[in-house]
């Protein structure tokens, strides 16, 4: 594994749900996008179905791989890194779901406002943690371009 390998597998996996999750966010509320993914059910498992690969990959990569490598990859910059822009993405994501209750006409509930809300909640959280990703995956590849 290299930094760049892994900038593009955790950047592929970023971008993905970013794409996803604004394709499900548009939806659901009430903008069209001109084109539709064909087979919507089917189509929506691909970022989870990245994401464990991609984890997969890497984790296979720590456990497998070179010592000396992991140590260079896997160093306290990469684990600080890691840690604050997790930190950042949990409190996004909390402010955001408190958003989203609260924005919520409760007077008027059924069971497709509370799927309508699962389905924002879900959609949230992976364009907050594909947007993370991604901003994860630009530090590895700067760490590729400086070495």
């Amino acid at each position: 594994m290299t930094y760049f390998k892994r900038f593009l597998i955790i950047f592929v996996c970023g971008i993905v749900q970013i794409f996803y999750a604004t394709y499900l966010l548009s939806n659901l509320f009430g903008y069209t996008i001109e084109w539709h993914i064909s087979n919507h059910d089917l189509f929506m498992f691909i970022p989870g179905i990245l994401v464990f690969v991609g984890s997969g990959i890497l984790t296979a990569s720590y456990y497998l791989g070179d010592k000396k490598n992991n140590n260079i990859l896997y160093d306290e910059y990469t684990a600080l890194r890691y840690y604050k822009i997790a930190a950042i993405g949990y409190a996004v994501n909390g402010i955001g779901i408190f958003i989203l209750f609260s924005i919520q006409d409760w007077s008027n509930w059924s069971f497709q406002s509370a799927n309508n809300m699962i389905y924002q909640i879900a959609a949230f959280a992976w364009l907050v943690f594909g947007i993370l990703l991604t901003i994860f995956s630009i530090g590895d590849y700067k760490e590729f371009k400086n070495g």
